[in-house]
């Protein structure tokens, strides 16, 4: 059985990676990648980056930390 740790910052940035891609899934996200480069800076989006992120947010969601 897995335990969640909500006190380590892993975790929560897990849980926040994973919560940007449902966002993105529920917004239609259909483009393999795109990226937008303007005044702030270079944004990346797609299904392959919210993918990379999902995975990225299941490992620091279930990762232990070390003391």
């Amino acid at each position: 059985m897995v335990m969640i740790n909500f006190k380590e910052s892993s975790t929560k940035t897990g849980l926040i990676l994973l919560g940007s891609v449902i966002a993105g899934v529920f917004t239609g996200n259909s483009e393999l990648v795109t990226v937008t480069v303007g005044e702030s800076g270079a944004q990346i989006g797609g299904a392959i980056p919210a993918v990379a992120a999902a995975i990225i947010g299941v490992f620091d969601t279930l990762r232990k930390e070390k003391d």
